[in-house]
């Protein structure tokens, strides 16, 4: 049996893994759905009574889930089966008499039989009056239960019985370890499904490709002048001059730490578009992308204190947890609407600009549609993150006196990584093979759409690990999170040198090329320049840089 097949097997098997957590954990979350509805409470209540049944003091209506449905929920848990009926019953009894008691025809009715004087004219003005008609109410309640003592009466509306069996079998529910680990195994299957599903997608695309009948268009000449290749750094780097000159303190060892902490995050997102715009492409969708992958990320690593949590069911701190499962959820994430773009591009050869327009829509109305899906039902940011997320994503380290970000280290690794496949993997060479000239690296025996698919693949990985560590950088993910970020990114990748023609770049460019970027945003931040004008600063640099790259395919042809 070939390593093909073998493989095959084993993400199939992975696949079916996926899928079989995903069912594991929708049950789960239902055990715990299902809860807050026999409670009538939100989900946020409801897991605070859960965990401390002596907050529950008030009862939703029986009515909008059944009696039925409550005596079964309350008899799972163990508890008495005739004290559950008796206490359901009576419950369900007070609450259908109270509806009769509000029913128009029939207060009217028995409002007349009290004071022939009310009529139908008047009925609006007796309902109104609060002091006449709610006595009336109860009194025709309590006829309806045949209940004389008001005393008893107002026992059955708080019926304390009903509630202590809730606060005696409700603690029942954290004993269930399918309902507390849900969650979590949920997403680790969404994990698997979306790895699984991507490896076949990329294997359905190993095809042959036909043999051309054109030869390939012969190579343009590569640019040789100096000037011309270099032309932006030089510019930049006499704009940081000048305001070194202007503020001496500006290349201070904080600032310049500063600058790279806050480069790094969109400098892995720059890694992961490098090689799209390499293949002649481009990535709208960059910025929403890493909004609801940083959402996903977020809603995983809230601290379990925090009492309007996003997954209250989830009991157990990251030390038991890991911070494996919101790292790779945030991949899963990214690398799902890359695979999108990907499918777009190579298959169904939609232009790159079109398709992630398409998904940076998707992606930011599916970030606003999982941030309200919030248990306290608002659409805050999700923050209060665990200690050891923080510590790890966003802390440092120190030599002396230096204090130098982990995420700094991260992006120089990442980039290290991505350096090895660009220059010294088959899928590197393929990639600018594809970009300088598609039809001759068809004709070269190049599997064309395999490896725009394996290209946005690896963007999307890279999309996933910035997420993840850009959550921890700015501590709360809200809706707007990663707003105009493809914008950052695209004019890093081009001010480093690639071309949008396709088939040039390097690494250290880009690496290069995001440093300065945000070196000239700080600058302007430094110097007190106007927000809005650093808008239209940036937006020249960024059509500068494009212009400077048209220049050079202009040369070579």
């Amino acid at each position: 049996m070939s390593k093909k097949r073998i493989t095959s097997i084993i993400m199939l098997a992975v696949l079916v893994i996926g899928i079989a957590c995903v069912v594991y954990g929708v049950m789960g979350t239902n055990i715990y759905s299902n809860a807050a509805a026999m409670m009538g409470s939100d989900k946020k209540s409801a897991m605070t009574y859960i965990q401390d049944p002596s907050k529950l003091t008030e009862l939703g209506s029986i009515g909008k889930v059944g009696a039925d449905n409550v005596k079964g929920f309350l008899k799972s848990l163990s508890l008495d089966a005739a004290a559950v009926d008796k206490a359901v019953d009576e419950r369900a009894a007070y609450e259908t008499a109270v509806a009769h008691a509000k029913d128009r025809a029939l207060f009217l009715e028995y409002a007349h039989s009290v004071d022939e004087t009310i009529t139908e004219d008047n009925l609006n003005d007796l309902i109104k009056d609060r002091e006449r008609s709610e006595p009336m109410r109860a009194a025709m309640a309590m006829a309806e239960l045949g209940v004389e003592d008001e005393a008893a009466f107002e026992e059955m509306a708080s019926n304390e019985t009903l509630l202590g069996l809730y606060r005696e079998g409700l603690p029942k529910l954290l004993d269930n370890a399918h309902m507390t680990s849900a969650v979590p195994v949920q997403f680790v299957g969404i994990i698997l499904i979306v790895a699984a599903l991507a490896y076949f997608l990329i294997q359905a695309m190993d095809i042959k490709p036909r043999a051309r009948t054109r030869a390939a268009n012969p190579k343009a000449a590569r640019v040789t002048g100096f000037l011309l290749n270099y032309a932006l750094f030089i510019i930049l780097g006499l704009i940081l001059v000048v305001v070194s000159i202007i503020r001496i303190d500006f290349l201070s060892m904080n600032n310049i730490l500063n600058i790279l902490q806050n480069a790094s995050t969109k400098g892995i997102l720059a890694l992961g578009c490098a090689g799209l715009i390499v293949l002649a492409g481009t990535d709208l969708s960059i910025g929403r992308v890493l909004g609801i992958s940083a959402a996903v990320t977020a809603s995983l690593v809230q601290s379990t204190t925090y009492a309007s949590r996003m997954f209250p069911t989830m009991v157990s701190s990251l030390g038991g947890l890991g911070l494996l499962i919101p790292l790779f959820a945030s991949i899963a994430v990214a690398v799902a609407f890359s695979m999108i773009n990907g499918f777009g591009v190579s298959k169904l050869h939609l232009h790159a600009f079109i398709v992630t327009l398409g998904t940076q829509l998707i992606a930011y109305g599916a970030n606003c549609l999982y941030i309200e899906s919030q248990p306290s039902g608002t659409a805050q940011a999700l923050s209060t993150f665990d200690p050891t997320f923080l510590n790890v994503a966003a802390g440092a380290i120190y030599i002396g006196e230096i204090r130098i970000p982990l995420v700094v280290i991260y992006f120089i690794v990442l980039a290290a990584i991505v350096w090895v496949i660009w220059n010294k993997t088959k899928l590197g060479k393929n990639m600018f093979a594809v970009g300088g000239n598609t039809e001759a690296a068809a004709v070269s025996g190049v599997n064309v759409a395999k490896t725009i698919m394996l290209v946005y693949l690896m963007a999307g990985v890279l999309y996933g690990i910035a997420s993840f560590l850009e959550a921890a950088r700015i501590t709360a993910v809200g809706a707007n999170t990663g707003l105009n970020y493809e914008t950052d990114a695209i004019s890093a990748v081009v001010v480093g040198g690639v071309s949008f023609s396709g088939g040039v770049g390097t690494i250290q460019g880009v690496v290069i090329g995001a440093v300065i970027m945000q070196a000239i945003v700080y600058a302007l931040q430094f110097l007190g320049v106007n927000p809005y004008i650093q808008y239209i600063i940036r937006g020249l640099i960024i059509i500068l840089a494009v212009s400077i790259d048209v220049r050079k395919y202009i040369v070579k042809k």
